[in-house]
């Protein structure tokens, strides 16, 4: 059983990353499952569909472990840009919705700005 809790432990430096990518207060952006799983893929990961914190800080252990943080981050913000670039479209098309949609914006890109800086960062600083 101890071995299980020490699988969810996460590395001090993804902490905050987590929570943020976790609320959609926070980056503007619900991120499914399958849309995890997608980014595990990209690192080599094979993940079956479960819980999104599970997923995620399955991802974050296997990108500290094996150094692919980098690649890591780049597939969230790569993400975060795509559902920006949709929720513009949909700003453009229902103008009305256009006030509430530009918020979910400037969070997705926030978020994403956020995932450079912590992508560039030293961990041991």
């Amino acid at each position: 059983m101890k071995q299980r809790q020490h699988e969810n432990v996460l590395p001090p430096a993804y902490e905050g990353v987590e929570r943020h990518l976790m609320a959609v207060f926070y980056s503007g952006v619900y991120i499914t499952s399958a849309d995890i799983v997608k980014v595990g893929k990209s690192l080599g990961l094979d993940l079956p569909m479960k819980e999104r914190l599970a997923l995620l800080k399955q991802i974050m252990k296997h990108a500290h472990e094996n150094d692919m943080k980098p690649e890591m981050m780049q597939g969230f913000i790569q993400l975060l840009q795509e559902r920006a670039k949709i929720y513009n479209d949909l700003a453009q098309n229902f103008p009305a919705a256009a006030p509430l949609v530009q918020k979910w914006i400037q969070k997705a890109r926030s978020t994403a700005l956020l995932l450079q800086r912590e992508m560039r960062s030293n961990p041991y600083e």
